[in-house]
């Protein structure tokens, strides 16, 4: 089973329907966090909207990996995650449909990152 934790509810038996659903909502003031757990333990966290995101993929407790921009812009975005202000490096601020991407390919893949994006092991302020 697949836990989805989303504006403080969690769905234990979440279906890749809602968890895609949650991602959408995400909208940088009310909606602004939420993590997909696998049955293994590995979780993707999304955070931030409406139009950037924040992803990090933990594999353990030492083994992270975020969703980089490709075109590795420099600065930083403000964004809100979990109520948060924080300033989230530019090049780890990628978009909705990047978002989705990485959350299809781990929930589908059963932990797997997505080849159609490029990752770092980075490890940025927490998400």
């Amino acid at each position: 089973m697949i836990a989805l934790y989303v504006d403080g509810r969690v769905d234990l038996d979440a279906r890749p329907a809602a968890i895609e659903a949650a991602v959408r909502s995400l909208d940088g003031a009310v909606h602004t966090l939420l993590v997909v757990e696998l049955p293994t333990g590995m979780t993707i966290t999304v955070g931030g909207g409406p139009d950037k995101l924040v992803v990090e993929v933990a594999e353990g407790k030492s083994h992270r990996w975020n969703v980089l921009d490709p075109r590795r812009p420099e600065g930083t975005v403000a964004l809100v995650v979990d109520g948060e202000h924080v300033d989230a490096p530019a090049r780890l601020c990628v978009d909705k449909e990047a978002a989705l991407e990485a959350v299809r390919a781990f929930v589908s893949g059963n932990g797997a990152r997505s080849q159609r994006l490029q990752w770092s092991a980075d490890s940025p302020p927490r998400v």
